[in-house]
C-alpha cells in the first residue's frame, strides 16, 4: 500500500504544481459566465435546503445555485474532470472527485461562495465518494484502477493533521467500481439486529457489469462478491424506512434475440428497479435474489432506456431518471411510473428536495437542472448553469450513443450494451453475422476505429456500414440519416 500512495502523490504534486503555474482559478476561483460547455454529472442539496450544487465533468467547474435569489448561479473553478460531490454534515464542506487529477478534493463553503481547501491523491480515475455518518471517513471508488480509498477525514482535515497518514487502506476489487453505498452500523442495527459481529460495510457496484460486493470497511477486507441478473448499475441507495437496498440497472435476456417482435415486447432488454434484503447482502452465504423485488419499467410502445438516478419520498414513492428518453418518471404509488415528464437532453443524477416535493434533476448535454413538482407532475422550470456552445460532432454523436430513440419503441440505446462505451460483457444473439442462434460476446468499443473489417465474421468493411448496421438488424431501428452516421462515427473513432 506503501508504494501505491507514494507514486500517487508524485503524481499528484507533479499535476498541483503544473495547475498552479498555468491555472491559478484551481484553486477554486468564481468565475465569469462564460460560453463552455460543462457537462454536469452530480447534484447535492446542502444542508439549509436553499442551495444546489453540482459538479461538472467536462469544465471542471461546481455550480452554486441559489433558490432564494430566483436560482441565481454562481460558478467556481475546481480542478479538471469532476466527477462527484458530497456535503460533510454539520462543517459547511463539500468533498469532491476529480478523474483526470485522481484527487480527493476539500472544498470550504461560505457566504462569498467557495473555495478550495485541501486536495489529497487517492488512486486512479476516481469516479464516486461517499462518507460514514458522522462524516469521519470518506471511501471513494476508483474506476480503472478498480480500488476503493478509505481516507480519515479527522486526520487529513484538521490543522495539524498529517495527510500521509490520512489514507488509512487501498482496497483492491475483482472489477471496476462505480456505484457505492455506506451501510453503518446503526443501520444494521437497525435493519438487521440478528448480525453477530457489527462493522460498517460498503456495498459497491460494478460499473459495467452484473457484480455487487460487500466489503468490511474497517478491516478492508471483501467480504463477498456477487452477481444479479443485469448490468449498468446506475444508483444504488438504502430505502428509508425499509430494510431494502435499491438500485437501477437493466437486463440483458441471455435467450432473447435482436428481431422486432422480441424487442417490441421487452423480450431483448429489461429496464429495471431492485430491491434486494439488507440482511440478504450483508450475509456472505445467503441467497441476494431470495428476497429480492424485481420492478420492470416501461413497456411496449413505450421503452425506458437506460434508468440512472432515482429518490424515494418519504412516503415511499418514487422519481427515477430515464437518461435514455430525457426523461422523469414519477411513481404513481403502484410502481406503475405512469407519469412520464420530459426534462432535458441525456439526464442522468437527482437529489430530494428537503420537504420531498420535488426533484432536482441533472441535465448533462443541456448544461441544466429541471425541477420537478411531485405534487402536480409537472417540471416548474429549467434552471440554465450557464452560456454553452453548439455541441460539437462527436458530442452529437454522443448524445446519439446514449439516445433510445435510434432504437423500436425506445427500448435500448447504443449505451445500453456498451456501457460508457465499454461492454457489458454479456452475450447478445443479434444477427450483424447473418445468423441468429449463435450468440456474441458484447465487445468494447473503445479503440473501436481501429479494428476493421466489422461484424463477428468481417464482412463489413467500414465503421459507418456497422453502424447502419447495428441500429437497423440489432436495435429495430429506423436508418439514421448521413448526418447522425458521420457523428456516430466521430464519436466512436
Amino acid at each position: 500500500m506503501k508504494t501505491i500512495v507514494n507514486d500517487t502523490v508524485i503524481r499528484s504534486f507533479t499535476f498541483f504544481l503544473v495547475s498552479v503555474l498555468f491555472n491559478p482559478s484551481l484553486f477554486g476561483e468564481l468565475i465569469p459566465d462564460r460560453v463552455q460547455s460543462r457537462r454536469p454529472v452530480a447534484i447535492a442539496i446542502l444542508k439549509d435546503g436553499q442551495k444546489i450544487v453540482t459538479a461538472n465533468a467536462r469544465s471542471g467547474t461546481i455550480s452554486l445555485i441559489d433558490l432564494t435569489m430566483t436560482e441565481s448561479v454562481r460558478e467556481f473553478s475546481i480542478g479538471i474532470q469532476l466527477s462527484d460531490l458530497v456535503e460533510l454534515p454539520g462543517q459547511r464542506r463539500l468533498l469532491v472527485t476529480d478523474e483526470q487529477a485522481h484527487e480527493l478534493i476539500a472544498i470550504r463553503l461560505s457566504t462569498e461562495g467557495m473555495a478550495v481547501e485541501k486536495r489529497i491523491p487517492v488512486s486512479r480515475f476516481p469516479v464516486t465518494v461517499r462518507i460514514n455518518r458522522e462524516g469521519s471517513r470518506a471511501y471513494v471508488a476508483s474506476l480503472w484502477s478498480r480500488m476503493i480509498t478509505v481516507i480519515d477525514l479527522s486526520n487529513w482535515l484538521s490543522n495539524d493533521g498529517d495527510p500521509s497518514r490520512a489514507v488509512l487502506q487501498q482496497i483492491r476489487l475483482p472489477f471496476a467500481p462505480r456505484e457505492q453505498l455506506v451501510v453503518d452500523v446503526l443501520d444494521q442495527q437497525r435493519f438487521v439486529p440478528a448480525l453477530n459481529k457489527l462493522s460498517p460495510t460498503i456495498v459497491v457496484a460494478d460499473a459495467f457489469g452484473s457484480k455487487l460486493a460487500t466489503i468490511d470497511a474497517e478491516a478492508g477486507r471483501v467480504l463477498s462478491v456477487r452477481e444479479i441478473p443485469g448490468h449498468a448499475i446506475r444508483a444504488l441507495k438504502q430505502h428509508p424506512s425499509k430494510p431494502q437496498i435499491v438500485m437501477t440497472h437493466q437486463l440483458l435476456f441471455h435467450s432473447g434475440s435482436t428481431t422486432f417482435d422480441e424487442i417490441h415486447w421487452g423480450s431483448l432488454m429489461a429496464n429495471c428497479l431492485r430491491s434486494i434484503s439488507v440482511s440478504d447482502l450483508l450475509d456472505p452465504q445467503a441467497d441476494i435474489l431470495k428476497h429480492s423485488i424485481l420492478e420492470y419499467l416501461g413497456g411496449p410502445d413505450s421503452g425506458a432506456a437506460d434508468p440512472f438516478g432515482f429518490v424515494i419520498r418519504p412516503n415511499g414513492t418514487m422519481g427515477i431518471v430515464i437518461s435514455g428518453t430525457d426523461e422523469f418518471m414519477i411513481d404513481d404509488g403502484s410502481f406503475r411510473f405512469s407519469n412520464r415528464l420530459k426534462t432535458g437532453s441525456v439526464p442522468t443524477a437527482v437529489v430530494l428536495s428537503k420537504d420531498g416535493t420535488r426533484a432536482f434533476v441533472v441535465n448533462s448535454f443541456s448544461d441544466s437542472v429541471a425541477v420537478v413538482n411531485f405534487i402536480n407532475s409537472t417540471v416548474e422550470k429549467t434552471i440554465s448553469l450557464g452560456s454553452y456552445p453548439e455541441l460539437s460532432t462527436a458530442d452529437r454523436g454522443e448524445q446519439l450513443f446514449r439516445s433510445a430513440s435510434l432504437s423500436h419503441d425506445n427500448w435500448i440505446s447504443c449505451a445500453s450494451c456498451h456501457v460508457d462505451g465499454h461492454s457489458n460483457g454479456l452475450m447478445n444473439d443479434n444477427f450483424t453475422d447473418g445468423t441468429f442462434g449463435t450468440a456474441k460476446r458484447v465487445l468494447s468499443l473503445r479503440g473501436v476505429a481501429g479494428t476493421a473489417p466489422y461484424a463477428w465474421n468481417g464482412h463489413i468493411r467500414t465503421l459507418a456500414e456497422q453502424i447502419e448496421q447495428s441500429v437497423q438488424s440489432t436495435m429495430q431501428g429506423k436508418l439514421p440519416g448521413p448526418d447522425q452516421i458521420s457523428d456516430l462515427e466521430t464519436y466512436l473513432k
